[in-house]
């Protein structure tokens, strides 16, 4: 038999050195990444506590529920990895149905993000805390010995497994931004993201040239958004080594820049209207120094001036490079530094590019991407990870997509020359 010798225990923290590369685990592997993906999810989630009181928390407009996403994660992995999903021809377009039924009567209608809008996430009435909570264990139980069972380490043969990896991965970075909002403290300490190193790190130059952008490799797991790989030409560029700091975002504050619509995109002057902002989301003054300060996670501190800035809007990126004679990367001149890895500082914040979210050129949707083509033309490109990501999801190839607007996840800038 070519399983596991043993179900890995679903406690287990650690993990085979060679095993930090989500795209290419092999089972066991995956097995544990699985276990230790779900030992995140349950520790941002323990500062909702066991009652249900504490999980019926103040709607977030930019997020969902935090039971809801529990059950989301779990649903998703059932879904794709042990209810035997296959494609139905209804009247020439492909459905996925499912050949066998849940684990907990009602998943379909409560978890599935088809069937159920992000307004309806806060209003419907979900089952307690710990039925939920068994759900998503039972599934992870399922998904071990699934995976123990299974013929081979095979690409093919992973890819569901891989993909629920890295749903629950993305939505632990939510959870962690749910509580930054909320002003919860998690119930483990978080790490701050590291500063600037002293007088900044500089710039760094590339000749440009021809490269591949997307996922290019024979083998192991990409995302649909990553696919197919492009030839892409990228002229000679200038870009900033390590994003911009709450220092440097400072001076344009201390410059008027809120108050100033020149700096400001259309969009960004007409988003700038509906807010009462003059300073990034979480900055404020401290009523009697006057020094800024910044909440962190329930905890107003003062600010750190060689932090990287976050929790800023594109419009406010935009507006930073305009006032400072700057411009953010395109998407492909981040890919190209990322990728020659020639002191180009990363991993620290996702970060907004220049670059609207757009298909590759060749792109072929299934049906399983409803909601990734959904987001095509309307959101911005953004790169990177962020400091309370999982090592494993660290690749140059990754993207993601948020709405211009967005300030609710951990995201930052950096720049380049113009």
């Amino acid at each position: 038999m070519s399983g596991f010798t043993m179900l890995p225990d679903l406690y287990f923290g650690g993990g085979h050195a060679g095993w930090s590369d989500a795209r290419r685990l092999p089972r066991e592997g995956l097995a544990q990444a699985l276990v230790d993906a779900r030992s995140r999810t349950l520790a941002w989630l323990a500062a909702f506590g066991q009652t249900r009181k504490g999980w019926d928390v103040p709607r977030q407009y930019d997020a969902n529920p935090p039971l809801w996403t529990l059950g989301h994660i779990a649903w998703h992995a059932e879904w794709w990895c042990l209810r035997g999903v296959r494609q139905l021809d209804r009247g020439g377009v492909p459905v996925p149905v499912a050949g066998e039924p849940s684990r907990l009567d009602g998943a379909d209608e409560w978890f599935d993000p088809e069937r159920i809008g992000p307004d309806e996430r806060w209003e419907i009435v979900l089952p307690d805390v710990a039925v939920v909570k068994q759900y998503a264990s039972d599934v992870l139980d399922g998904l071990l010995r699934r995976l123990a069972l299974l013929p081979d380490d095979g690409d093919l043969t992973l890819y569901p497994f891989r993909r629920a990896l890295f749903l629950e991965d993305a939505q632990a970075e939510n959870l962690a931004a749910l509580l930054q909002a909320l002003g919860l403290a998690p119930a483990a300490p978080v790490a701050p993201g590291p500063g600037v190193p002293v007088g900044h790190a500089g710039t760094l130059h590339f000749p440009g040239g021809r490269f591949t952008q997307g996922w290019s490799d024979p083998d192991g797991y990409a995302q649909p958004d990553e696919l197919p790989p492009q030839p892409t030409y990228v002229p000679a560029f200038e870009i900033d080594a390590a994003l911009v700091s709450n220092a440097q975002f400072l001076e344009f504050v201390g410059d008027g820049g809120y108050e100033h619509p020149a700096w400001w995109s259309a969009a960004g002057r007409q988003w700038l209207m509906t807010q009462e902002r003059s300073a990034p989301r979480y900055w404020s003054r401290h009523p009697e120094s006057r020094n800024w300060m910044v909440e962190r996670f329930g905890t107003l501190r003062t600010l750190n001036p060689d932090e990287a800035v976050r929790h800023v809007t594109l419009y406010e990126a935009q507006a930073w490079c305009a006032w400072a004679g700057r411009r953010l990367p395109m998407e492909a001149e981040w890919e190209l530094a990322a990728l020659q890895n020639r002191g180009l500082q990363w991993g620290t914040l996702r970060e907004w590019t220049a670059s609207p979210y757009e298909p590759y050129a060749g792109f072929a949707a299934s049906p399983s991407d409803g909601e990734l083509v959904a987001r095509f033309g309307t959101h911005q490109a953004v790169r990177g990870t962020t400091f309370v990501s999982a090592s494993r999801q660290r690749h140059v190839r990754a993207r993601l997509a948020l709405l211009p607007e967005e300030d609710f996840v951990l995201v930052g800038f950096r720049t380049c020359g113009i």
